[in-house]
């Protein structure tokens, strides 16, 4: 089988190991939009006695008889009787896990927004961290975030008709998939330079809210580079992968496909919001679908900006927070 990777994916990934130990040693030291959510509620963890401590812990689930790594951190607001929505922080591929709550500024989102931050890690290929967000059939990084969340809903007092995805890059890809697979259980999710739609995608229509930059070298926006199907094979198949797996979409057609599933109007309307950053949004959707495009946007979080690693990941834009937008996305239904 011929390995599906474009021009310039092994170099980018080289680029993403060289990213990881540059972020590590760095982090150590508006209108109203149509909603669905999942129509559950306070979950079993809320009789759960004593309470979970606030706190930061680092702590192992086992899936598939492999003990997974995650990070828990609980507010200290939290005291186990009113339900806190939960936001899951998927990393970037070769990205540790305990970097995303810095990288995201997540902390920063506490005193205005009652959630649980958990950031769970990939499998380990070596010493790299990675998702497998392809759209294959029985895809094991999708049983184990269900799990996962099964294990946090019985361990804490949360509100599970809000549990959102955000990540970026290959993290971006997995909340991508997420969607598509637990419709039922996410209730929105924020792709930052990874947004895919990938067939087959069934179930509820799940509001997102989307970052790319135009002139991003890692996962360009016009499709190819380290996209989802090409960071699992690279890392678990081997050339091995399923028969008749379909590969990813550039950022256009994946935001149409999910314009469509989330019962969208076929017209986007475009606002330019400064020199450099353009909103789409889709009308008379079921389910809020939003697109920031950073014109000249490299492979960066926006409002999150690290200017050391521009030269390889390309702009990172200050001109809009990414984080500031999509809680307001998920907590006050604006976009």
């Amino acid at each position: 089988m011929t390995r599906p990777v474009c021009r310039g994916a092994d170099v980018s990934l080289r680029a993403f190991v060289v990213l990881t130990v540059a972020i590590t040693a760095s982090f150590s030291a508006p209108g109203a939009v149509a909603r669905t959510a999942p129509t559950r509620g306070r979950s079993s963890g809320c009789s759960a006695r004593p309470a979970a401590v606030p706190g930061t812990t680092d702590e192992q689930l086992t899936s598939g008889g492999v003990a997974r790594n995650y990070q828990l951190d609980i507010p200290s607001s939290y005291d186990g009787t009113r339900p806190f929505a939960l936001v899951l922080g998927l990393h970037p591929l070769t990205v540790s896990y305990k970097i995303v709550p810095n990288l995201s500024g997540f902390g920063d989102m506490t005193t205005k927004y009652r959630f649980i931050d958990v950031s769970p890690s990939g499998l380990l290929n070596g010493s790299s961290p990675y998702w497998n967000a392809a759209p294959v059939a029985d895809n094991y990084d999708v049983k184990f975030l269900s799990q996962l969340l099964d294990h946090l809903e019985a361990k804490l007092c949360i509100d599970t008709s809000r549990v959102f995805s955000v990540g970026m890059s290959n993290g971006a890809q997995l909340s991508s998939l997420l969607a598509c697979r637990l419709p039922n259980r996410i209730a929105g999710i924020a792709p930052i330079a990874g947004v895919e739609f990938n067939r087959p995608c069934h179930g509820r229509p799940v509001p997102l809210i989307a970052f790319h930059g135009l002139l991003d070298p890692i996962v360009p926006y016009k499709g190819g580079g380290l996209n989802s199907v090409t960071i699992a094979n690279q890392n678990f198949y081997h050339d091995k992968l399923p028969p008749g797996l379909p590969m990813p979409t550039g950022v256009d057609e994946s935001m149409r496909r999910w314009a469509r599933h989330n019962g969208c109007g076929p017209r986007y309307r475009e606002e330019r919001i400064s020199t450099e950053v353009r909103k789409r949004s889709w009308p008379h959707c079921k389910a809020a679908t939003v697109l920031y495009i950073v014109d000249n946007g490299g492979h960066a979080w926006p409002g999150k900006p690290q200017p050391a690693f521009e030269q390889t990941f390309g702009h990172g834009t200050t001109d809009i927070d990414a984080t500031n937008l999509m809680f307001s996305f998920f907590f006050d239904h604006r976009a």
